[in-house]
């Protein structure tokens, strides 16, 4: 499943025409310092009736990296599940189902989860760049393992950068706003692409609804992660 939010990938097209051979100058993201932390998030499902996803969420920033790590089980989908990290605090629960359609889609899951911040993609240090490659269950397996890292500062240069699309469901920290990942949460999403779904159940930028359903969800909190199994 391929699925790119159209305005951003016209975008994408553009910055690899203008920074090819560039990159990012020392100057331009060395002034933002990321504290040193370590955070963790139990992921808990969402949607349970198109199968109970669970897992768990590992964050860590030192030494100027930060480092993602993501473990979901499930029913195997065989398909790619996008991955957020959300602006606000709280998870949604089925009773923000506001139309009543038995589904909580991805527009009134962010009525609650806010915008995405960061998506947990190929690339960390671009919001833009990495949006359709998300991690895939591989046939006969009951589960994927996330893991990607990242120089921190980039990472944060890029997430105080003008928002050119201040309309869509992706949003920027303010140029003095911290990460405060305590106070963001995580959500999981994508059923497999074949599965019907009601037509009221709503996406967002051109993603197929299969795509954008929530199926968990987790808070973070800080602490240590030691106790999460790869198996």
């Amino acid at each position: 499943m391929n699925f790119t939010p159209v305005k951003r990938l016209c975008s994408l097209c553009l910055l690899t025409l203008l920074s090819c051979g560039k990159g990012y100058k020392e100057k331009e993201y060395l002034q933002y310092e990321v504290a040193s932390g370590r955070f963790k998030a139990t992921l808990k499902p969402l949607n349970s009736h198109v199968g109970a996803f669970h897992g768990w969420v590992s964050l860590s920033i030192e030494d100027y990296q930060f480092w993602a790590r993501v473990k979901v089980m499930g029913p195997n989908t065989k398909d790619m599940h996008a991955q957020y990290i959300h602006t606000r605090g709280m998870c949604p629960m089925m009773s923000d189902d506001t139309n009543h359609d038995g589904y909580l889609d991805f527009m009134e899951a962010s009525m609650v989860a806010g915008p995405i911040l960061l998506p947990l993609d190929s690339n960390l240090n671009s919001q833009m760049f990495g949006l359709n490659e998300f991690p895939v269950m591989r046939s006969k397996k009951d589960f994927y393992y996330y893991s990607e890292a990242c120089n921190a500062e980039r990472m944060m240069f890029d997430l105080r950068r003008h928002d050119s699309y201040q309309t869509d469901m992706i949003s920027k920290l303010a140029s003095s706003e911290k990460l405060n990942l305590h106070k963001r949460i995580v959500m999981i999403y994508g059923v497999a692409q074949e599965r019907a779904l009601p037509t009221t159940v709503r996406s967002f930028d051109g993603y197929p609804s299969q795509a954008s359903l929530p199926i968990a969800c987790g808070e973070i909190m800080v602490g240590e992660s030691d106790g999460f199994s790869l198996k």
